[in-house]
């Protein structure tokens, strides 16, 4: 199996210990032991942690646990000695979640030894050696992504796991590879054109698809995608998948897609990436009237936003409360209460700053609501 090849290499590779391949789904590695010890070390479990890292309980069907020791004491101390040291193995994979049922084990002391038992070689005879036959078919399905597809003119693809902050265009920390996936194929493509066409679930919110599609667009422009490939819209909850049912009906309708307006067989090579940076305006953080208290909606709307960023991924966050209301002491007021309450919601003051602007020229007056938008970067 080319997946189990591989699977080794990278052990090889890895591990500063004993492993060879035993037929095409057989991983056979060994843990040694320092002089009369059974207990295992720190190290030691880290060894097997690597091994289970590449080779998961639930893919095995079948382990086998060999003891051995040097020949250093008596015959009946090595055998309880090996005995002890299979038991050690067997107590830490029993505890990742093995089956002791799918085991056979054994110890045979000084009576096997695999390297000569003189000064300078004997400490590898102290050892167990550990045989894990594979199930390949119960290696999980690679992850479906978007870098397997052609792009061909006229190609709808949804983008996979993007998920967004609860009535917000601002996606989950989780959905960034999927944008990092989108950004890999515009430079690998240089002719692809698209279209990114916002979704929502439930109730009519044109605002909330069109803002989810351009935080997509913006995001590519902005990491140097010309503006001129990319267009986007939004359909509010006019062009549901699913009758929304249940809650995963309406999940999957919540989406963003993308619309392939035209191609060329041309590809380049792309070997690095640009680092996240990201923007998207924050909708529903509102204030009463004249003050710098949060209102019940505002409160909520920031809330959901703090609970993503309790999971922040080396994520780093800026908040930006523009004086479109043309009151820079009440702006200014306003960004302390957007500080002040992401930090009682515990969320870590390392990872994020609030600070106030000047409004743009183009930026419409409001008589009460600032524009509040939030920028997110790798760091």
């Amino acid at each position: 199996m080319k997946f189990i090849k591989h699977t080794l290499a990278a052990l090889i590779l890895t591990l500063n210990f004993a492993l060879a391949q035993k037929g095409d789904s057989t991983l056979v590695f060994e843990i040694n032991f320092n002089l009369d010890s059974y207990a295992l070390s720190k190290a030691q479990k880290a060894k097997v942690d690597s091994v289970l890292d590449l080779a998961p309980i639930s893919v095995l069907r079948h382990v086998e646990i060999y003891g051995h020791t040097d020949s250093l004491a008596g015959v009946e101390y090595n055998r309880q000695l090996s005995k002890r040291r299979v038991q050690s193995i067997l107590t830490y994979l029993v505890y990742n979640g093995l089956d002791p049922l799918l085991v056979d084990a054994d110890y045979y002391g000084e009576e096997r030894p695999k390297y000569d038992n003189a000064a300078e070689t004997r400490a590898r005879n102290r050892r167990v050696e550990v045989h894990l036959s594979i199930d390949p078919s119960l290696f999980p399905k690679p992850a479906y992504r978007i870098t397997n597809e052609e792009f061909k003119k006229g190609q709808r693809i949804r983008l996979p796991n993007l998920n967004f902050v609860g009535n917000q265009p601002i996606p989950v920390a989780q959905s960034f590879e999927v944008l990092k996936d989108l950004l890999l194929v515009m430079m690998k493509y240089p002719d692809l054109q698209i279209e990114l066409q916002g979704h929502v679930c439930c109730n009519d919110n044109m605002e909330l698809s069109v803002e989810r599609a351009k935080m997509v667009h913006d995001f590519l422009v902005g990491n140097g995608i010309d503006q001129s490939r990319l267009s986007y819209q939004g359909f509010s909850n006019r062009k549901p998948l699913f009758k929304e049912k249940t809650e995963k009906e309406k999940a999957l309708n919540r989406r963003v897609e993308v619309l392939v307006i035209d191609n060329s067989d041309m590809k380049v090579s792309v070997t690095n990436l640009p680092k996240i940076d990201l923007r998207a305006p924050v909708l529903g953080v509102t204030f009463l009237n004249k003050k710098s208290r949060l209102t019940p909606l505002g409160d909520h709307s920031l809330s959901l936003i703090a609970e993503m960023m309790q999971n922040p991924e080396n994520l780093y966050f800026e908040f930006v409360i523009f004086d479109n209301i043309q009151d820079n002491t009440l702006t200014k007021g306003r960004g302390f209460a957007i500080d002040r309450v992401l930090k009682g919601m515990k969320v870590d003051r390392d990872i994020f700053v609030v600070r106030s602007t000047p409004a743009n020229s183009q930026m419409p007056y409001s008589t009460n609501n600032n524009y509040l938008m939030i920028k997110i970067s790798e760091r």
